[in-house]
């Protein structure tokens, strides 16, 4: 049910009801309640990344800034004790990872698999909401820790069965694009052939166990190092127009021509139900000729409401992707580009970087 069909719903609750004041009391109340669960479910369609490498707030005040801008999602990339606990209760889901330098040890002990579930995710869960556990950030494809991936995540699965947990916990992995060989057109959408066997694995991986495709989708990137090919407006959601036909297939920015090659790369190895998470994308304010305050804005600005919309992809539509922005902040002490620590929608101060609204307009 949308706005729209609720609004139906109470008019027509309303006037079937007799007209007694108690019985529009009533009515009254149960419309109030689906209309605040339906603003609570588009809120909970964007996230945040909440990266901790900089001068930041304590978890708490990071709580807060959270629920005070309506935003019903986080990813953390460690499970980080404190931070866990301080979104006990707070209704915000939460993706929790599992980092890299981990991946050896989890993919060939069950029992230090079972350690770190017991020691990270039991003692928090439920009042935590953990939604997801991601195993890896970017290993694929050619990072030394490949062989060690499907591995640590099927231990990690076990160890979640153990705890009877699979069921409200799903085990993923978050990819980069460079998994993917071709990208263009989005229909021809292929993954690379140094990934195809560990993907095939992977995939049966996620669907056995109703898992998602984990994905960090960046139009920024693909624009800087695409200029000419690529246009701004068509990277920012500004393009008034469809700017890539694709059997049939009309596209007007770049987020849903990059979501749906992924759809078609999986597909195309014989997986056409996963979903798929959209686990960091993002624009930064600072460091580089586009990296402006204005692009941000109008990135992030329009992705939230593009998502909100429920428009979906053109493979995919009337279905949101669950998108989580990067970053919450800007990581004052994060190392690389002088662009890593300006993805932030907010300072270390907890200032805005600038305007963003979580609810749909």
């Amino acid at each position: 049910m949308n706005l729209t069909s609720s609004r139906n719903f109470c008019s027509f609750q309303w006037e079937k009801m007799a007209a007694s004041k108690d019985q529009k009391k009533i009515v009254l109340i149960e419309c109030i309640a689906v209309l605040c669960c339906l603003l609570l479910a588009d809120c909970n369609k964007i996230g945040v990344n909440y990266g901790m490498m900089g001068d930041l707030p304590p978890a708490d005040q990071v709580v807060t800034l959270m629920k005070n801008s309506n935003i019903g999602k986080m990813r953390i990339f460690e499970a980080n004790r404190n931070a866990l606990k301080a979104f006990a209760n707070s209704g915000i889901d939460v993706i929790v990872g599992v980092e890299n330098f981990r991946l050896e040890e989890l993919s060939s002990s069950l029992d230090a698999a079972n350690r770190w579930v017991n020691d990270s995710i039991v003692p928090i869960y439920p009042a935590t909401n953990i939604r997801y556990i991601a195993v890896g950030n970017e290993v694929l494809p050619s990072t030394n820790d490949v062989r060690y991936l499907l591995p640590a995540m099927r231990n990690i699965q076990t160890a979640i069965q153990n705890n009877d947990l699979q069921n409200n916990i799903k085990v993923s992995t978050a990819h980069t694009m460079s998994v993917i060989g071709n990208g263009f057109p989005p229909s021809k959408g292929a993954f690379s052939d140094d990934v195809n066997d560990t993907m095939g694995s992977m995939l049966k991986f996620l669907s056995e166990h109703g898992s998602p495709f984990m994905a960090n989708v960046y139009p920024y990137f693909s624009y800087i190092f695409n200029r000419a090919s690529i246009s701004l407006d068509y990277a920012l959601f500004k393009s008034t127009s469809a700017v890539v036909q694709d059997r049939g297939r009309s596209y007007n920015n770049l987020f849903d021509a990059m979501a749906d090659t992924l759809f078609s790369a999986m597909e195309a190895m014989g997986y056409s139900n996963i979903p798929l998470v959209i686990t960091e994308t993002g624009w930064p304010s600072a460091g580089e000729d586009v990296a402006t305050v204005e692009n941000a804005r109008s990135y992030n600005n329009n992705l939230i409401q593009h998502v909100l919309s429920n428009a979906g992809t053109p493979m995919r539509p009337g279905t949101s992707i669950e998108t989580y922005i990067f970053a919450l902040f800007n990581e004052n002490k994060k190392p690389g580009a002088e662009t890593e620590r300006h993805f932030g929608l907010f300072n270390p101060d907890q200032t805005p970087a600038y305007p963003v609204n979580f609810l749909q307009s």
